[in-house]
């Protein structure tokens, strides 16, 4: 079945790179791909003559202005009028492009989203999730970072943003949700947790767990684990740091001895690279916003080509 993708991209050389890639290794021939590239012409234009592949499925579009990492916001959303990345949300908006890969700031993505596309009814505050990879299978997490302060019915909403994601995404008809938190006893946490705590435990539709420690996260008898914004965000990040130190420290000291290197060969290493990429975070790259009206795919500030590659390959798993 050919099926039709349309990205629409922000300004940044890995937009480019990450582009070519992902065309370099699509593997299935019935995806026929298409980018809008939002931009300034004195970076991008070169990379097009660069990237053939990329000029080929693409259309570029000039902007004047783009958003800044230190950018709050509220500035952002008033005064980066002609930015690539509003530019982006816009062909969305207007059925240009069906989903949006940007690597730009998490909190000006989030605002200028949600100022053009809106939220689904009865979504007060979206979120970020991501999908993790534990022992046996994978969970979402969410928030990663939108909502740094959020209340006892923010948590909940999440809880069943979470929930549906989890349903559709990881093809699990009833999945199994937990509040993060530093115990698991019922008195433990701050008031938004405990609040959560209270609204999940009876809530219908939902198969609450109760509370989950960051130790227990790589068990994989959770399905959705739910955070505020910070404490998700922190942890997702020192997860991922640890998975990145334990890979490369994996391959310096065993694949850098021509006789461990030649055993590992026969014995394991076809499992092991295996078990490494299931944990390495560039093809985790790339996360959701939750409770918008579009596809918006959030991928690091300091993604290479090949983690902005994979954050498309999500992007058009979701069309």
């Amino acid at each position: 079945v050919t099926k039709e993708n349309e990205f629409s991209l922000s300004n940044s050389r890995m937009t480019i790179m990450g582009a070519s890639f992902f065309l370099d290794n699509l593997v299935d021939p019935g995806i026929k791909v298409f980018f809008h590239i939002y931009g300034d012409k004195e970076e991008i234009s070169p990379l097009l003559l660069e990237y053939k592949k990329v000029s080929n499925n693409s259309e570029f579009t000039h902007c004047s202005d783009n958003v800044l990492a230190n950018d709050k916001p509220s500035f952002a959303l008033r005064h980066r009028k002609d930015s690539s990345m509003k530019a982006a949300i816009v062909a969305v908006k207007e059925g240009k492009a069906f989903g949006v890969v940007s690597s730009g700031n998490t909190g000006a993505l989030m605002a200028i989203s949600r100022f053009i596309l809106g939220t689904l009814p009865n979504i007060y505050r979206p979120a970020i999730v991501s999908i993790c990879p534990t022992k046996t299978k994978s969970f979402a997490l969410l928030d990663l970072g939108a909502n740094v302060d959020c209340n006892a019915d923010s948590l909940f909403q999440f809880a069943l943003m979470g929930s549906i994601f989890a349903k559709v995404a990881l093809k699990i008809d009833n999945p199994g949700v937990a509040l993060l938190n530093i115990g698991t006893e019922e008195v433990k946490g701050n008031d938004s947790v405990r609040g959560a705590f209270e609204l999940l435990k009876n809530a219908p539709g939902i198969n609450f767990k109760g509370y989950i420690e960051a130790s227990e996260f790589l068990e994989g008898n959770i399905d959705v684990i739910v955070a505020d914004g910070f404490v998700g965000n922190v942890m997702l990040k020192t997860a991922e740091a640890t998975a990145s130190t334990f890979i490369n420290l994996i391959k310096q000291e065993v694949f850098n001895s021509w006789i461990v290197k030649m055993l590992v060969g026969i014995l394991l290493k076809s499992k092991l690279n295996k078990a490494l990429t299931r944990f390495n975070p560039k093809i985790r790259s790339g996360a959701m916003f939750l409770g918008l009206n579009g596809i918006i795919i959030k991928s690091h500030g300091n993604s290479d080509a090949i983690s902005f590659a994979h954050a498309i390959k999500i992007c058009s798993k979701c069309n």
